[in-house]
């Protein structure tokens, strides 16, 4: 024993390392958790009232439990700065805010009439925002948002941030994340995409509670009444009879302010030249066959895109080439007409046609409200001043200079060729 004790102490590193063990494991022991001193928030609402804002934080609350359930509340703060509302919410929550583990960032579409970036600067810049949270906006209040986002994690098991993470990489396939916002904003077109969110009211759902809460009061006890209304309060999060729904819809924001709603359509139009986007439907009203007129819904299952870039007598031209794999899936909107009309499981010249001539419209549509708003979230610019640096600057020059860059969208020519067939 004493052989193995002069073996260690003459090893200078042993010693320090038994003097940090017995220095710091009492500490580490005894010392309260973390979750005392600071809360760990995994949704941000913003909020604009008159003139003080309001911060809603969606809040986990570590709490030991047999079902395995997350726990969380909506704490909120109010103020005539950010800073303000935020200090005034930790008030409310005992606890520093910690928005590391913030995946979701709502914001009412209100606060979009004027540059959003000065509610959220702060927020990033000194509260640690992270730039990877999910950046939305909803057309109430986004503390409403938050308080509607209880039903989906307590009956479905869907966080918030899913609802636009799934659309992320088959619907909306524009990056809705602040640090996509952020490139866009000091991007020379100053333009940029976000997701939007609705809530809607549910009638039903809302009568349904209404009966429930009459019939504990007019039924039970004084002593019955006190336990409704106890489990009332803690079971509702303000947004009963409320649910969220995303429709494909987003918002298009040029220097920070909202310039255009755009509804799934014009979105679909938007990302018609981005090959990560499938999965949408195209609807076909009017396919006569024998003596009907069919509504038929094809599915875009793959895609391949080519694109070159020119310019010709001085006139930029933006040439793509689409191949378009799609499946029927629907006619007259059932499945069940596919087994009989099994011959339009082969995509003729006719409904290729009919196809092409539905995302060319979505097309125009899409191009004609960028044009209006003098926005670019497709990456023209960008894609002409790669491929052809030298005729791209000399026509921004006449322009105007880089301050005109945004209207250069106005004055491209567009071709689009595409096939269609059957995947």
């Amino acid at each position: 024993m004493k052989r193995k004790i002069k073996v260690i102490f003459k090893m200078p590193m042993m010693i320090i390392l038994i003097i940090i063990l017995l220095f710091f494991t009492p500490f580490a022991i005894y010392s309260p958790g973390e979750n005392r001193n600071r809360g760990v928030v995994t949704a941000l609402g913003i909020d604009r009232l008159g003139s003080e804002y309001e911060i809603s934080l969606l809040t986990f609350i570590p709490t030991a439990n047999q079902s395995y359930q997350e726990k969380s509340s909506v704490i909120s703060g109010k103020g005539a700065s950010v800073a303000e509302a935020v200090y005034n919410a930790q008030i409310a929550m005992g606890r520093a805010v910690g928005l590391a583990h913030a995946k979701t960032t709502v914001v009412n579409e209100d606060l979009l009439n004027e540059d959003v970036t000065s509610t959220i600067d702060y927020l990033s810049r000194v509260a640690s925002l992270p730039e990877n949270t999910v950046f939305i906006c909803t057309n109430k209040s986004a503390k409403e948002m938050l308080e509607s986002s209880h039903d989906l994690v307590n009956n479905l098991g869907l966080k918030l941030e899913q609802i636009v993470g799934y659309n992320a990489s088959n619907l909306y396939v524009t990056d809705t994340s602040l640090e996509a916002f952020y490139k866009g904003y000091y991007s020379p077109t100053k333009s940029s995409l976000i997701g939007y969110l609705t809530i809607e009211d549910d009638a039903n759902k809302s009568e349904e509670n209404s009966e429930i809460s009459q019939a504990q009061n007019t039924s039970e006890g004084q002593s019955e009444g006190t336990q409704g209304s106890s489990n009332s309060s803690s079971g509702s999060s303000g947004a009963q009879g409320k649910h969220i729904v995303n429709q494909g819809e987003a918002v298009l924001l040029k220097e920070g302010k909202k310039v255009a709603h755009l509804d799934v359509d014009q979105l679909n139009g938007i990302n018609l030249l981005n090959p990560k986007s499938v999965n949408q439907i195209v609807t076909i009203d009017d396919v006569e066959k024998n003596g009907q007129t069919l509504s038929m819904q094809y599915k875009i299952k793959t895609k391949k895109t080519l694109i070159t870039t020119k310019f010709e007598n001085n006139v930029p031209i933006f040439v793509a080439h689409l191949i378009l794999g799609v499946e029927l899936v629907e006619i007259n909107g059932t499945h069940e007409n596919l087994k009989v009309n099994t011959e339009f499981s082969e995509v003729s010249k006719e409904i290729a046609d009919k196809i092409e001539a539905k995302i060319k419209e979505q097309f125009t549509a899409s191009l004609k409200v960028l044009r209006e708003c003098d926005t670019d979230v497709i990456g023209l610019a960008r894609t002409f001043f790669f491929n052809n640096r030298k005729e791209f600057m000399k026509f921004v020059e006449e322009l105007g200079g880089k301050e005109e860059v945004d209207k250069f969208i106005d004055y491209v020519v567009f071709k689009l060729n595409t096939v269609i067939q059957p995947d």
